[in-house]
């Protein structure tokens, strides 16, 4: 399974642009499929690259952030085929992809994968409740409570 499609590039890349940065002839009307498959497993791979030592590979389900990461660095990785033309926010989005992957890669942004990490999943914190109760008035004190563990 792939992280980004076709579908997934128009929405950054118009589909004329794709025909001119996956075909090495000009003149051509269609999109070379091999070519963009081409930097499409390159993506993956390099977000596998990154994901490996955190996630089970490949990705039972695919979030979005990963469909946009791929599809910001295939556009890269299509664009760079023709260095001299490669657009500003290409690099840019390029560039954020790579910082993105590197915090996932530090667990400083987590996916939102629960079934892949059961033992990481994270339950609600109980609600906090307040009270005009004193301490004196408490009917359970902390010395009768510590003798209770879960």
């Amino acid at each position: 399974m792939t992280y980004s499609t076709l579908d997934n590039l128009t929405n950054i890349i118009p589909e004329s642009q794709l025909i001119n940065l996956t075909n090495d002839e000009g003149g051509a009307k269609e999109i070379n499929l091999s070519q963009l498959s081409s930097a499409i497993e390159y993506s993956d791979r390099f977000i596998d690259a990154h994901l490996r030592n955190k996630y089970t590979l490949p990705l039972k389900f695919v979030p979005p952030i990963i469909t946009q990461l791929s599809c910001d660095i295939t556009a890269y990785r299509l664009y760079s085929r023709r260095p001299s033309k490669v657009p500003e926010h290409i690099k840019d989005n390029y560039e954020e992809a790579k910082k993105i992957l590197l915090q996932i890669q530090k667990e400083q942004i987590v996916l939102d994968l629960p079934s892949e990490h059961p033992d990481k999943e994270l339950t609600k914190p109980a609600p906090m409740i307040l009270t005009s109760c004193s301490e004196k008035s408490r009917k359970f004190s902390d010395e009768l409570m510590k003798g209770f563990s879960l």
